[in-house]
């Protein structure tokens, strides 16, 4: 199949599930706890005051409430995946530590992990001289320096996709949860990363960034292998999607400033979700082209 047909095909079926979720039923869900929808007319212009009080860092976190992450009134860091005072939550590959954050103000004890030692200070400062709920490992966890059994709550977000051995790094995840521990586990879905086989940097697709693109089959059978069961499995984030393809139009040694298209892509996002229908096709765009892959599992 040539590559004008493949995009054909694939925008086809895009069409039909935008459609599909417009005008068919679907079951009714418990809404998460979302930030207060601006009511706006989708074509009309900004006007200068409100363009410069747009905040465009919100909108990713908005997009994401809105699947359920951070859901501060059911307890839930993702739909199935809560935290309190009796966990202990590791936060392997924790970045700035938002995933931790969230557990510890639900009363949790905190796993730091993380390979970069300036995110890894970044995420650790959030605890400020607080040094009885949180510790902080730099390593690149092989192995996690964690005792067997330690944890009820496991995080990994956007890790394996950087392992070398992903069978051995999961049996690793596994080997530091309590019997009942719950993990949530994420890693980039497929379809975006062959887009920016095609569009990124060379560099993206090297050590010590992306080594390989993941199949959602190969993830579940991974989780599988490693003795844990898989709860859930779900996919989000059409948004990112785009906003990675389109960072790479003019990319920067760093994130500021950034190119004007990508603040005009959550403008427009924004103006999408305030939008009549703009759920329905939020929806569609995060089944079909969704940046992540969810697996929600607990260990026996």
């Amino acid at each position: 199949m040539t590559p004008r047909r493949f995009a054909a095909k694939v925008f086809r079926r895009l069409a039909y599930e935008i459609d599909r979720s417009l005008f068919e039923p679907t079951p009714a869900a418990a809404p998460a706890p979302v930030p207060p929808i601006a009511t706006s007319t989708a074509s009309a212009p900004l006007e200068a005051s409100q363009a410069e009080a747009f905040d465009p860092y919100a909108v990713p976190t908005r997009d994401n409430q809105l699947v359920g992450w951070f859901n501060v009134e059911r307890g839930e860091l993702y739909p199935g995946f809560d935290a309190g005072p009796h966990d202990i939550v590791a936060d392997i590959g924790c970045g700035v530590g938002r995933h931790a954050r969230f557990c510890a103000d639900r009363g949790a004890y905190a796993i730091l992990v993380e390979a970069n030692p300036a995110k890894l200070a970044l995420a650790r400062a959030q605890w400020a001289s607080d040094d009885t709920r949180v510790e902080a490992h730099v390593t690149r966890g092989d192995p996690l320096p964690i005792a067997d059994g330690r944890c009820s709550r496991v995080i990994c977000n956007e890790v394996i996709e950087h392992v070398d051995d992903p069978a051995a790094f999961l049996a690793e995840l596994a080997r530091i949860g309590a019997p009942g521990a719950r993990y949530l586990l994420t890693a980039p879905a497929p379809f975006g990363e062959h887009v920016l086989e095609h569009i990124a940097h060379p560099s993206y697709f090297a050590a010590p960034n992306h080594v390989r693109i993941i199949e959602p089959a190969d993830f579940a059978r991974w989780v599988g292998e490693a003795g844990l069961k898989v709860e859930a499995v779900s996919s989000y984030g059409a948004y990112w999607n785009l906003w990675w393809w389109l960072f790479w139009c003019d990319p920067q040694p760093n994130l500021t400033p950034r190119h004007p298209v990508l603040d005009h892509l959550a403008q427009m996002w924004s103006h999408l979700l305030d939008s009549q229908h703009g759920m329905h096709v939020k929806r569609a765009l995060d089944k079909m082209i969704p940046k992540s892959q969810v697996i929600v599992a607990s260990k026996p």
